[in-house]
């Protein structure tokens, strides 16, 4: 195919002119005039195309805009208010608290609202307290004391000797849970659960009287103040069921009764770690904000 001379696609383009030119002649519309009038109107397109794009694009729905509460939506979470929220380990330290408490919490620090607890969620929470880590600390203790001791239940003093006393104690404390935490509070329909004084509602001793006092007076269901009778009998229950596997020498109710006023004041003394403990966790984390 030969290519088309620039003089031949010059002349098509005045052929294009030329062939409207006519239409305006007869108007009395000069050449000079027509010109004119054409550049204008293809002047005039091009400022009107931003204004249209502009009216479709206000036609179209808004973007989603960022919502910035979003980024402050846990730190908005209703608290306390005495200070940010806390926790070491799993534990609330303060100084601010949620306002409700968690279902399993086995702490109600002061100001939260602590939930309902049915006899089923009694039992279950009694079985989320055996799976904690700190049950160990105790059955470590008591296993070790005996073995230095030589007290009861008299499984020896050689390395055999402690691993059998720190299993027994082991399985005493679960059955003591189980049964004070979880049946008989459901049962005599008590709360389980330790409610701590906190630091700012009253002096040191204050403070540890009223936890200690936890082991022998506990809340019932309705907020009242009851004897811990499902505590101190599941206390009974863990020690003289625990004859059962103890050694022949060891298996005598003057044990289990030994071991039963243990229980009760080791109780006093746990209570007291739960009440100053989340205190020494907030200063040695410095998480006093």
């Amino acid at each position: 195919m030969r290519p088309i001379p620039p003089s031949s696609a010059r002349r098509g383009n005045v052929d294009i002119f030329e062939s409207i030119l006519p239409l305006y002649s007869r108007m009395g519309i000069p050449r000079s005039r027509f010109t004119s009038l054409l550049v204008s109107a293809v002047f005039m397109c091009a400022l009107s195309l931003p204004c249209h794009a502009d009216d479709a694009a206000s036609g179209l729905p808004d973007a989603p805009q960022p919502n910035p509460d979003r980024a402050h939506e846990k730190a908005a979470a209703p608290t306390t208010g005495r200070g940010r929220v806390n926790v070491v380990f799993g534990v609330h330290v303060g100084p601010g608290y949620p306002l409700e408490a968690g279902k399993w919490d086995i702490i109600i620090n002061p100001g939260e609202r602590p939930q309902p607890l049915s006899a089923t969620d009694k039992v279950l929470f009694a079985m989320h307290e055996q799976a904690q880590a700190y049950v160990v600390a105790p059955a470590f203790i008591s296993g070790g004391i005996g073995y230095i001791r030589g007290s009861d239940p008299q499984y020896g003093t050689d390395a055999g000797g402690f691993g059998e006393r720190f299993g027994a104690a082991l399985l005493r404390g679960e059955t003591d849970r189980f049964t004070g935490d979880g049946l008989l509070a459901a049962l005599f329909h008590q709360d389980p659960r330790f409610y701590r004084e906190g630091e700012g509602n009253g002096s040191i001793v204050h403070r540890g009287l009223s936890a200690a006092r936890q082991a022998i007076v506990r809340r019932n269901d309705d907020g009242q103040e009851r004897i811990n009778a499902s505590g101190i009998l599941g206390h009974a229950v863990a020690n003289f069921v625990a004859l059962s596997y103890y050694p022949s020498v060891s298996q005598h109710a003057s044990v289990a009764a030994k071991g039963f006023a243990v229980a009760v004041s080791a109780d006093a003394g746990s209570r007291l770690v739960q009440e100053f403990g989340p205190d020494v966790l907030r200063l040695a984390f410095r998480r006093n904000q």
